[in-house]
């Protein structure tokens, strides 16, 4: 399969990653007990947490040989951080705020590794 399609897939998951969060978060933040939102904010979430694992280990297929290199491993570490927040959106609603801003963080941490290739 071209690695364009694969990148696509990934980007498609990682916006849908952050719209689930930010649907889950908003939530929090307004303190709303809505079941429909928590619930369509996690699906969202999960399959964009699955279609950015699967895009992204077909891309290092394509483009790596399946050799891993260390920025990749770093974005796998990202990777499990993110899968994990949706326990601490879902429990610890006073953090919302917080959360919020490290979502950022580490979106932008996991594309400067992309970009930037540090180690």
């Amino acid at each position: 399969m071209n690695p364009a399609i694969y990148h696509t897939l990934h980007l498609i998951g990682l916006l849908m990653l952050f719209l689930g969060y930010g649907a889950l978060l908003g939530r929090a933040m307004i303190g709303s007990g809505d079941t429909q939102v928590r619930k369509l904010g996690s699906i969202t979430s999960g399959i964009g947490l699955l279609l950015m694992i699967v895009a992204g280990f077909g891309l290092m297929a394509k483009l790596y040989n399946n050799s891993f290199e260390s920025w990749m491993i770093a974005k796998l570490a990202i990777w499990i951080v993110l899968g994990g927040l949706i326990a601490l959106i879902n429990r610890k609603p006073a953090l919302a705020v917080t959360l919020w801003w490290a979502l950022v963080v580490l979106g932008a941490l996991g594309a400067s590794l992309v970009y930037l290739r540090p180690f």
